[in-house]
C-alpha cells in the first residue's frame, strides 16, 4: 500500500521505521523487535494490498498488526482531506477494523494495543482522538473500530484497514463449507475494494490451525498473487539475537532453540504447530505418529485399480480369506468410500495380522450422482474373482435399497456405524501401532488419516474441510475383519 507524496498532504507521513522508533511518533526503539520492523518496511515499501503473517505463538504478530494500524492511522490524518483525496462523499467516515474470534479479544489484544500507542504518542496527542468503548475516533472522520466475529459486522463502513486476528481460529462450521474467516475477510476486502481500489490494506495474523486452514490457505494463494505479502516464522525466528543460548536441535529440518525441547518432547506436533508456526494435517490428532502409515505399506500387496478407478484385468486376490467389506455411500458432495480387509493368521501368535486389499473413492462429477448399482456391481465383480466375502456392511446413509439388493444375491449384510463410537478407529490405530496392518500405497487413505482430529474426547471426524470417506470405510471393514476373526462369524455363510 504505496500513497505517493503529493500535495494533498498536510503534513509528510513519516517513513515507516522512523515512526516506530521515533520519541516524536511512537518511540519504540527500545521494545520492538528488529524483525517486526523490518517486516513492516517490507509490507509499507511494497506494493501489497494483503498482508498474512503466520507466526507461532509470542512472536508479536499482534504487536506487528498495531503497528500497522496505528500507521495507517498516521498516514490518514496527514492527509489534507482525506475524504476527498480517496474519493469518497464529503463527510464520509473512513473506517479502520478490529476483527477477532470474539468482541472482547478483538478489543483486549488489536484494539487494546493500538489504544496503547495513542496514549503514550506525542504525535497523536496533538488530534485529540475520543475514546469509546469500541471505537477511536479522530478529526477529519477517522476512527478506528474493534469488531467481532460476525461476518456481517463491516457492512455500511468505509473501510481503508482491516485486521482480521487469529484468523485461523475464527469458526469453521458444516465439515469447513462454511468458514467465518472466509466470510469475514470476503465481506471486509469487498469494503476496501469498492470504496479505496488498490489503496487500503488487509492484514490477517495467526498462529496455524491445520494445513488448510484459512491462513493456510491464503500463503498458498500468494504464490500466484504478488499482492498479497505473506511471512511464517517460528517463534525464535522474531526475537532478537540474544533471547536464546545459542544451541538447538533439529525437528522435521526445523532448528529449535533449546530452551524449547520440553515443549517438543511432550508434543511434538503441538509444539511444531504452536511454536514453529508448521501446522500439522488434523488440530488435535487421532494418529500422533503419522510414520506408521507408511510402515504399513506393502509392496507385494497388488493394487487392484487402475486410474480409472476400474478393476485391473489381472488382479485377484491372494489367498482364500475370509473377507469384510465396507461402502460408505455418499451422492453428490462427499465421496463415497469402499474399502476390503482379512485376517490373515501369524506363527506363534493367536492375534492376526491385517491385510486392507482393497480401497477407493469415488468422487461425483461436478453435479453428477454416484451411481448405487455401479458400487454393487463391484462387489458381485470381487466375487466373482475369487473373494470369499463373509460380510459387506454399510452406514445408514440411503443404503437400504443396496443392503435388499445384496442380500437377495446372496451376501451377507450388516447395518453398522463406524461413527457410533471410537471402537473401529482404535482397532485400525492400535493395529497400526502394533505393525499389525498391511496395506498397498493409496493417497486418499494416508491423507485422510493424517487430517483425523479428536473432538470433544469423544468422536474421531475429520478436519474442517479435509474428507475421511475412505479413512471411514477401512477402519469398519479392519474392525469387522477383526470382530469375524475373533468372534467365529465366518464358520458359514460364505459366498
Amino acid at each position: 500500500m504505496q500513497i505517493a507524496a503529493t500535495e494533498a498532504f498536510e503534513e509528510q507521513p513519516a517513513p515507516i521505521a522512523e515512526f516506530i522508533t521515533a520519541p516524536e511518533y511512537l518511540g519504540l526503539s527500545d521494545e520492538v523487535y528488529p524483525a517486526i520492523v523490518d517486516t513492516l518496511k517490507e509490507i509499507f515499501e511494497g506494493d501489497y494490498e494483503e498482508a498474512a503473517l503466520c507466526w507461532g505463538i509470542g512472536a508479536g504478530k499482534s504487536y506487528a498488526a498495531s503497528l500497522a494500524v496505528t500507521y495507517l492511522l498516521h498516514r490518514t490524518l496527514c492527509l489534507r482531506d482525506p475524504q476527498r483525496y480517496y474519493g469518497i462523499g464529503e463527510g464520509s467516515t473512513i473506517s479502520f477494523l478490529n476483527m477477532s474470534t470474539n468482541g472482547d479479544q478483538a478489543r483486549r489484544v488489536v484494539f487494546g494495543e493500538v489504544l496503547s500507542r495513542i496514549y503514550r504518542s506525542p504525535w497523536f496527542k496533538a488530534y485529540k482522538p475520543k475514546v469509546m468503548t469500541r471505537e477511536l475516533r479522530f478529526p477529519k472522520n477517522i476512527v478506528m473500530i474493534s469488531g467481532n466475529s460476525a461476518e456481517t459486522y463491516p457492512l455500511g463502513y468505509n473501510v481503508l484497514g482491516a485486521v482480521i486476528d487469529e484468523a485461523s481460529w475464527l469458526l469453521e462450521s458444516d465439515g469447513g463449507r462454511h468458514d467465518a474467516a472466509e466470510e469475514i475477510y470476503n465481506a471486509l476486502q469487498r469494503r476496501i475494494r469498492s470504496r479505496f481500489m488498490d489503496k487500503g490494506l488487509l492484514v490477517m495474523i495467526s498462529s496455524p490451525r491445520h494445513r488448510g486452514d484459512f491462513l493456510e490457505r491464503k500463503l498458498e494463494e500468494a504464490r500466484t498473487n504478488p499482492r498479497i505479502y505473506t511471512s511464517r516464522r517460528a517463534t525464535w525466528e522474531v526475537k532478537p539475537p540474544g533471547t536464546y543460548c545459542g544451541e538447538s536441535f533439529d525437528c522435521d529440518g526445523l532448528q529449535v532453540p533449546v530452551e524449547f525441547r520440553p515443549e517438543f518432547e511432550r508434543n511434538r506436533l503441538r509444539a511444531m504447530r504452536d511454536l514453529g508456526a508448521r501446522p500439522a494435517e488434523a488440530f488435535e490428532p487421532f494418529i500422533r505418529d503419522a510414520a506408521v502409515l507408511e510402515r504399513a505399506i506393502d509392496g507385494t500387496i497388488g493394487e487392484p485399480f487402475d486410474h480409472h478407478g476400474r478393476l485391473r484385468d489381472g488382479w485377484r486376490p491372494a489367498g482364500l480369506w475370509a473377507r469384510y467389506v465396507h461402502v460408505d455411500l455418499a451422492l453428490k458432495r462427499d465421496a463415497c468410500g469402499i474399502a476390503m480387509a482379512h485376517c490373515e493368521a501369524e506363527a506363534g501368535d493367536d492375534r492376526p495380522t491385517v491385510v486392507v486389499d482393497l480401497m477407493l473413492q469415488i468422487v461425483a462429477q461436478g453435479d453428477e450422482e454416484i451411481q448405487f448399482g455401479d458400487v454393487r456391481e463391484l462387489i458381485v465383480a470381487l466375487r466373482q474373482r475369487g473373494c470369499r466375502i463373509a460380510q459387506v456392511s454399510y452406514d445408514g446413509y440411503q443404503s437400504a435399497d443396496s443392503r435388499q439388493i445384496l442380500r437377495r444375491k446372496g451376501f451377507r449384510v450388516a447395518l453398522v456405524s463406524v461413527d457410533r463410537d471410537l471402537e473401529a478407529y482404535e482397532t485400525l490405530e492400535e493395529l497400526l501401532r502394533e505393525g499389525r496392518l498391511r496395506w498397498y500405497r493409496y493417497g486418499p487413505v494416508l491423507q485422510e488419516c493424517k487430517g483425523l482430529e479428536i473432538v470433544g474426547g469423544t468422536k474421531v471426524d475429520h478436519r474442517p474441510g479435509g474428507s475421511k470417506e475412505v479413512e471411514y470405510a477401512v477402519a469398519r471393514a479392519v474392525s469387522e475383519a477383526v470382530s469375524g476373526w475373533c468372534g467365529g462369524k465366518v464358520t458359514g455363510g460364505i459366498v
